[in-house]
Parts: structure tokens; C-alpha cells; sequence
């Protein structure tokens, strides 16, 4: 039975409790590092990938569409990794995210490409599962950064706890990957703040454009978006992915 009467003296506790914030140049990569008294505030990026159309995907739940989803969120997690500034990887209903520590614009930048990584990936991914009877997936990529403030918060004692990233790093991206690849809208979307930091890195200017959509409160939102991919795996990919 839920005890009411201590939960409020658990929320009073918690809400007169000190809380240590500190900035830093990077996000630890250790969890024993995050306790329930601390927080870290830090630059942060993340990359979400949404699946279009998942509803009608997601229709016949059988052991094929298992198969298509393994193979899909297995390379996406392999190329999310490639950054060793990786904090968190996972899975939200029908997306994959990464969230990384990026305190300098190369590191950004990094990420960038990470993103192009993904694009041209789905290109090859849709030409290999057509010969095993599946229809071609599209996707969205929304890429994000903020100096966000991060806790770890659950119930101490518990085991159940996770990391909380508050800023817009992971709201922005989060929004980009379910706006972009759809309604005319281009493959990747980028927050205005990402784009800022790494316009001056080789053909990003070239490569994306200024866009705006309406976001869930109707108000106007502006990003970058693009179609990146990389030349070289493109190439292949195109020539019939040979050995």
C-alpha cells in the first residue's frame, strides 16, 4: 500500500535538501560521479533518429519486423558510438538517441558527422532490406546542444534511477527528428545554436538552409536543415556495395 503520509515528508525532504551544481568543462563519464545531492552543468549535444510512419510499421508486430528492428537499431547504436564523448545511448519507443559531451565546437562537429554517418547509412539499409521482402524506412535526424544542467534522479535505495538532462539539447533534437524527413522538409534538422557553433566547419553552410515550422505550442521555430551525406559509403552504396 502506498503511504501517503511519508511521501510527503519524502518530497519536503527532498525539496529543503542542498543541491552542489557545478560547471564543468565535460559530463563525467563515470555514474558514480552523479549522486542525488549534485547536478553538473555542461555543453551537451544529442542526436535523434525517429522513425517515419512507425504506426503503420509497427502494425504486424511479428518476428519479421523483429528481425528489421534489431538490424536497424543494432548499426544506429554501433554509429552513435563512434564519438568516444558519448554519455548515453538508447531507445524511446521508435527512436534511437544519443547524447554527447561536447565542450568544443570540433566536438560538435564530430557529431555532425555522426549524423551524416546515419543518413548515408539508411541509404544502404533500404537497399539491403528490399531483397529480404521488406519496404524501404524513412527517418529523421534532429541534432541539438545546449548548456544543459544535468541530475541523476529516482529513488535512492532503489536501483532505479537515471540521468536528467534539463536544457534544450535534447528537447531540440528530440522535436528536429520527428519534424524533419516529412511534409518537404530534408533529413536532418539542426538547432539554431548547433548550427551557430559549426557553420564555419567546411560546407555546412552550403549544406543546409534556414527553415521554420510551427512547434507543439504553435509558435514559429527556426532550424537548419540538410541532406548530408558522405561522398565516399555514398559512392559505394551506389555501385552496388560490392567487397
Amino acid at each position: 500500500m502506498y503511504n501517503y503520509k511519508n511521501s510527503k515528508a519524502n518530497v519536503i525532504n527532498i525539496l529543503k535538501s542542498p543541491t552542489d551544481i557545478e560547471r564543468r568543462d565535460s559530463i563525467p563519464s563515470e555514474d558514480s560521479e552523479f549522486t542525488y545531492e549534485n547536478g553538473v552543468i555542461c555543453w551537451t549535444s544529442a542526436v535523434f533518429i525517429d522513425i517515419k510512419n512507425s504506426t503503420e510499421l509497427f502494425k504486424n508486430h511479428d518476428e519479421k519486423l523483429a528481425r528489421l528492428m534489431r538490424a536497424f537499431t543494432s548499426e544506429i547504436i554501433t554509429i552513435l558510438q563512434k564519438s568516444e564523448n558519448y554519455r548515453q545511448i538508447g531507445i524511446r519507443g521508435d527512436c534511437v538517441y544519443g547524447i554527447y559531451s561536447t565542450s568544443k565546437n570540433q566536438d560538435l562537429y564530430d557529431i555532425y558527422i555522426i549524423a551524416a554517418y546515419i543518413n548515408t547509412f539508411m541509404n544502404m539499409f533500404n537497399k539491403i532490406i528490399v531483397n529480404y521482402g521488406y519496404k524501404n524506412i524513412t527517418a529523421g535526424i534532429g541534432l541539438g546542444c545546449d548548456e544543459e544542467l544535468i541530475i541523476k534522479a529516482g529513488r535512492s535505495g532503489t536501483g532505479i534511477n537515471d540521468k536528467i538532462w534539463i536544457g534544450k539539447a535534447v528537447i531540440d533534437a528530440s522535436n528536429l527528428s520527428s519534424i524533419t524527413n516529412r511534409n518537404g522538409f530534408r533529413s536532418i534538422g539542426m538547432s539554431q545554436t548547433f548550427y551557430e557553433k559549426i557553420k564555419n566547419f567546411d560546407d555546412v553552410e552550403k549544406s543546409f538552409s534556414k527553415s521554420s515550422s510551427q512547434d507543439f505550442y504553435n509558435k514559429k521555430q527556426f532550424f537548419y536543415q540538410g541532406n548530408l551525406v558522405l561522398k565516399k559509403m555514398n559512392q559505394w552504396i551506389e555501385n552496388g556495395m560490392k567487397e
